[in-house]
């Protein structure tokens, strides 16, 4: 169960990429444990206007899991990765749109690739130390953390992260939890999710070295969002030159699937160019 698509093969890893639309090309770039799947909502919107290029990262979805030893699960392997996909599909310039881990992978795309994003678009991302939970934390203890992640992680865990992670958790559905259930228990793709999860874990301060970012910048934040807080979305739209920050009430850290009218509302005028120019805070107070 995933959108079409063709399997790319790239060194170290072939990576899943589903093209619909036609127009400018727009990238999406998908969050932890997760994949193309859940821009489904949005994906045949933006797909009328562009052409839609959604990705999955390595370890992810229906993609390969290479062995940590062979890749390196951060964010410039990625960026790297994304920008070697795109020379194979003879793609060149492109508007890109990232959520949460994607967003942070997008963000230091842009930054090491300036030449190849034409507008940027960042929901959730992820790009500073992040809030840790007790779980989490015991996850990245030395020695147990491994075990504990690839042998004692179940489905009733994957459940609690992914429903965390919405304003209504009963949007994550069990068939919803299924389908990426099934992808966390493919050969190497535990080893995979945890060498993310290490590198996660870790984010520095200036991660993706926002100051860098030359591209037009919209950064949308669930104003509720339990996973990454609304503070690193100001902090954020602060530190790149002249980025833009909307707030998405009544919403928490997906916008996409729990509000997808309204994050098309304020989307859809940036990544066509027709938005106001200047960097401003909107939606609720600051």
């Amino acid at each position: 169960m995933s959108l079409p698509g063709r399997l790319l093969d790239l060194a170290p890893a072939r990576l899943f990429v589903h093209r619909s639309g036609q127009g400018a090309p727009l990238v999406l770039l998908h969050g932890f444990l997760v994949s193309h799947w859940y821009f489904r909502p949005v994906i045949a919107p933006l797909a009328e206007r562009f052409e839609v290029i959604a990705l999955d990262l390595p370890g992810h979805g229906e993609s390969d899991n290479p062995p940590p030893d062979r890749f390196g699960y951060d964010f410039p392997a990625m960026a790297d990765l994304v920008v070697a996909a795109l020379d194979a599909l003879g793609v060149g310039k492109v508007r890109l749109y990232g959520h949460s881990m994607g967003g942070g992978i997008a963000l230091t795309l842009a930054a090491r690739h300036p030449d190849r994003v034409e507008r940027l678009l960042l929901e959730d991302p992820a790009v500073y130390p992040l809030p840790i939970s007790l779980e989490g934390r015991l996850a990245l203890l030395p020695g147990i953390g491994p075990f504990l992640f690839k042998n004692v992680y179940r489905r009733s865990d994957l459940r609690k992260h992914l429903r965390n992670a919405y304003r209504d958790p009963t949007l994550g559905t069990e068939e919803l939890i299924d389908y990426f259930w099934e992808r966390f228990n493919r050969a190497g793709a535990r080893a995979a999710y945890y060498a993310t999860l290490k590198y996660l874990g870790s984010l520095a301060d200036n991660t993706g070295d926002p100051g860098r970012i030359t591209a037009p910048t919209l950064i949308a934040w669930g104003e509720e969002d339990r996973i990454i807080p609304l503070a690193h979305g100001k902090r954020l739209a602060r530190q790149i030159p002249g980025a833009r920050l909307e707030v998405i009430p009544a919403c928490g850290h997906s916008p996409h699937e729990e509000r997808p009218d309204e994050l098309l509302r304020v989307a859809l005028p940036f990544l066509l160019g027709e938005d106001g120019a200047g960097p401003q805070v909107v939606g609720p107070s600051a």
